[in-house]
């Protein structure tokens, strides 16, 4: 009996138990003090709160600290510059005096492959210019071109960057823009266009010039641009080519790639796949390397120092980089509610104080942050920046993520509704936006509130396998208690005639004969 109590008792508890997992997920988080998630109704006769406002309807306000955040420790490089910098955030992981002005010596050529690449057609013609072969300065590395020949684009800059051609790059700064000094300024300017405030460009070659300086920084902002173009990958990538013959030209000109962790050599780097070399007397060698681990990219730039010295010192920022840091896509990551720094503004200005407001957000366009490995996205500050001339819902707004107050990545956002200006102030056709995102989110709240969970389900038909068992239980308790009650009353009855407590003890002992 005690058995079958317990048996009973042990259903119950576990009915009970089955039925509390089986309550909706909202009334559960309200009861244990935790919000609930995204797309669960409200409660019937209940408000929905607000976006950007808390439990009092009191704009939320940004915390007056954040729990100090550290950043790995990067390497000591012999460089007296150097920057590592990863390609799709522009996140700098390592820093040493990148602001620094240094002569950059050929790694200008990188530069100058830029413009050409986005100023020209590869299958151009450009003819040798008479200066191109008879520079004045020292003519330093080149591959012996001619005066008249003739190369296409590609092929010149085939001489640029792998054999660090001084001639074709002169000869293609004269086919872009005519004079080194028209050049000179289309360098400056599209440096200036990117970024770089530390930089003045004077050739399209690097050689030396006491006003021709730049800074690691700026060098891999202008790297940065250029890998965004195939056709710099692919020829920067490329160890060896040959320039064919042509009618001016009967011979081949064979080219090697300078840069020694590219190629087979012991300073080799797994996943390099660019980069360009550089090395005057007062320059000393510079560096430009590119590699990609993990779906993750990096520039290494470092800056004046001796000799074999500059792989030693790019192959340990790679280590420090690929070990030390992760790549996390921001749409993966995002949170259904986000918690976001918002700032507005207003022809540019800052309108009011940044407000620190709950947001659902939706990433318009593929984004990234870089944060060191054992960072997850949940340790990340986000800052909403929005221009208010432009706040109709479906405008893009630019989400910046920072970490330990470095910024590690950003994203372009479609704009939150809550955000968008008043509806007396929209255009007709802002007007009708707004109206359509704000009936796909009625849409799409009815359809998250009846949508089936299969999980209800499940535990419903367990709590019904549970029931039945348990009344089974006790339906049998009673027929059992109900058959000893009717023996007993039996047993009593033959208690009269004087042996009711011999059957009794025979009828345990399983025997019917009388003991004699």
């Amino acid at each position: 009996m005690k058995h079958r109590f317990r048996m009973t008792g042990m259903a119950l508890a576990l009915l009970a138990a089955l039925l509390v997992l089986s309550l909706p997920t909202k009334i559960r988080a309200v009861e244990s003090g935790n919000p609930p998630a995204q797309g669960e109704a409200a409660g019937e006769g209940q408000e929905e709160q607000q976006d950007g406002e808390g439990d009092n309807g009191e704009e939320m306000q940004p915390s007056d600290g954040m729990q100090e955040q550290s950043w790995p420790a990067g390497p000591g490089i012999e460089g007296e510059s150097g920057i590592l910098m990863e390609v799709s955030t522009g996140t700098i992981l390592y820093s040493k005096n990148v602001h620094a002005q240094y002569y950059p010596a050929s790694i200008t050529k990188i530069l100058t492959s830029l413009i050409v690449i986005e100023n020209c057609g590869m299958d151009e013609i450009v003819t040798i210019p008479h200066e191109a072969v008879y520079m004045d300065e020292d003519k330093g590395s080149h591959i012996a071109l001619d005066e008249g020949e003739e190369l296409t684009v590609k092929d010149c800059l085939y001489g640029v960057l792998l054999a660090s051609a001084n001639d074709a790059s002169y000869a293609l700064a004269i086919h872009v823009s005519g004079s080194i000094e028209g050049f000179a300024a289309l360098m400056n300017s599209r440096a200036q266009e990117l970024g770089c405030t530390d930089s003045h460009f004077v050739n399209p070659h690097g050689l030396p010039n006491e006003q021709h300086l730049t800074s690691a920084y700026d060098m891999a902002l202008i790297t940065r641009e250029a890998l965004k173009h195939e056709v710099f990958r692919e020829i920067s990538g490329t160890v060896f080519y040959e320039i064919p013959p042509s009618a001016k030209q009967p011979d081949q000109i064979p080219l090697s790639n300078h840069h020694r962790m590219l190629t087979s050599t012991p300073y080799h780097y797994e996943g390099v796949f660019a980069g360009k070399t550089g090395y005057t007397i007062v320059a000393k060698n510079t560096l430009v390397t590119c590699a990609a681990r993990d779906g993750m990219e990096l520039i290494c730039v470092t800056m004046k120092t001796e000799g074999k010295q500059v792989y030693v010192d790019t192959a340990a920022l790679f280590d420090f980089g690929f070990e030390s840091f992760k790549k996390l896509d921001v749409k993966e990551n995002m949170p259904s509610l986000a918690s976001v720094n918002v700032h507005a503004r207003t022809e540019g200005a800052q309108a009011d104080e940044p407000s620190l407001q709950q947001l659902h957000l939706k990433v318009a366009q593929d984004g990234y942050a870089v944060v060191p490995v054992l960072t997850d996205f949940a340790d990340l500050s986000l800052d909403l920046y929005y221009d208010t001339e432009h706040a109709a819902p479906g405008e893009e707004a630019l989400l910046e993520c920072s970490y330990g107050g470095q910024a590690v990545g950003s994203a372009l956002i479609a704009l939150a509704p809550p955000l968008a200006v008043p509806e007396k102030t929209r255009p007709e056709e802002a007007q009708k936006a707004v109206s359509q995102v704000e009936e796909e989110e009625r849409t799409e709240k009815v359809e998250r509130r009846w949508e089936f969970r299969w999980q209800y389900a499940a535990a419903g038909a367990a709590a019904v396998v549970v029931l039945g068992v348990a009344v089974f239980l006790a339906g049998r308790r009673m027929v059992w208690r109900n058959r000893w009650k009717r023996r007993s009353e039996s047993f009593s009855a033959y208690s009269g005639f004087g042996f009711s407590s011999g059957y009794r003890r025979r009828r345990r002992r399983g025997g019917w004969r009388r003991r004699r």
